[in-house]
């Protein structure tokens, strides 16, 4: 659901051009084809947390990244804003902090989540909600849909097969089990030669040194988050394959042209934030449940685990590889 009023944007008038996605890094990414679109015409200034800035600098077009002071509130964006002075406003955001920071503006168009037709998602009452990126795009002004594109930076890739797996996360029914993970890294170690490299954040380093112990393989790379979102993209960069749930690195992953196969345990695409036919969409058989929450919850409401414990590392590793054969 967008709320839109181009009277006052013809794009050949205006030069300059603001459109805020605070968060999350998943939303960032999935701003890029409007964010684009809008760069034809104007000088897009993205406006975003201070941790996502690399991602914008990936975007391609006329775009720059701009972050308000870290938890300075609704008015530091608003100075923030006023200091760019633009001819137009896309608030991809809209929470407190953003209406306040553009009150009293013309805003073109503004974000509206439809939380009605999320419920009758989320109780299997109707299919799916819209593609995230097409609401953004139509927020924007444009009736086109594109899928996310970031600019690769030409990291320099070492030999053989290189294959990532996401591990941790903020959302437990979301992650992908340790075991998982170790006996998925095994196989495709012993079956395939990949070198694994297992990706996340600070955060979730003692579970990833602890995961990769277990494999007992020595061609097993970590990333922790010691870098940041850049370093995050840089590592993706070098993969042949990504293996994620339903996150934000595997927007990033789709948007940097590596395929990734993305594991849904406690969301779906129904939920609008992937294309429900897209090849690599990974979910285990047999769950009548899903999706049961919106950003993929701490605990299973049924106390099952079951779209997690169903994940097999066999198939897992056989549906990558197909993947990257396909």
């Amino acid at each position: 659901m967008v709320s839109t009023d181009f009277s006052m944007t013809c794009s050949s008038q205006a030069n300059s051009a603001v459109i805020i996605r605070l968060h999350s890094l998943g939303d960032v990414v999935l701003a890029q084809p409007a964010a684009s679109a809008l760069s034809q015409h104007h000088r897009v200034v993205f406006v975003t947390a201070e941790q996502y800035e690399p991602v914008v600098a990936r975007m391609p077009g006329d775009i720059h990244p701009a972050a308000p002071a870290r938890d300075a509130g609704p008015l530091a964006l608003r100075k923030l804003i006023t200091g760019i002075s633009p001819d137009l406003i896309v608030d991809l955001q809209n929470n407190i902090a953003s209406r306040i920071a553009t009150a009293r503006r013309q805003v073109a168009g503004r974000f509206r989540m439809d939380r009605k037709l999320r419920k009758q998602v989320m109780d299997k009452r109707a299919e799916k909600m819209p593609l995230r990126s097409r609401e953004f795009m139509q927020c924007a002004g444009f009736t086109s849909t594109q899928d996310p594109v970031l600019e690769k930076r030409g990291i320099s890739r070492r030999e053989g097969l290189r294959i990532g797996i996401v591990t941790g996360g903020r959302w437990y029914i979301k992650s992908i089990p340790s075991g998982v993970i170790s006996e998925t890294s095994r196989l495709l170690s012993d079956l395939h030669s990949a070198r694994i490299t297992l990706l996340g954040g600070v955060e979730d380093k003692e579970l990833i040194l602890r995961i990769a112990q277990s494999t007992g393989r020595g061609n097993i790379d970590v990333y922790c988050g010691g870098n940041g979102i850049e370093g995050l993209i840089d590592t993706i960069e070098t993969l042949d394959l990504l293996i994620s749930p339903d996150s934000g690195p595997a927007h990033l992953a789709s948007a940097l042209n590596v395929p990734v196969l993305v594991l849904f345990t406690s969301t779906s695409p129904s939920l609008g934030f992937w294309r429900a036919d897209r090849k690599g969409n990974y979910m285990a058989s047999g769950v009548q449940c899903r999706p049961c929450h919106v950003h993929g919850g701490s605990s299973c409401p049924r106390n099952s685990e079951i779209c997690r414990k169903g994940i097999l590392p066999y198939h897992l590793a056989e549906s990558a590889m197909e993947l990257l054969e396909s």
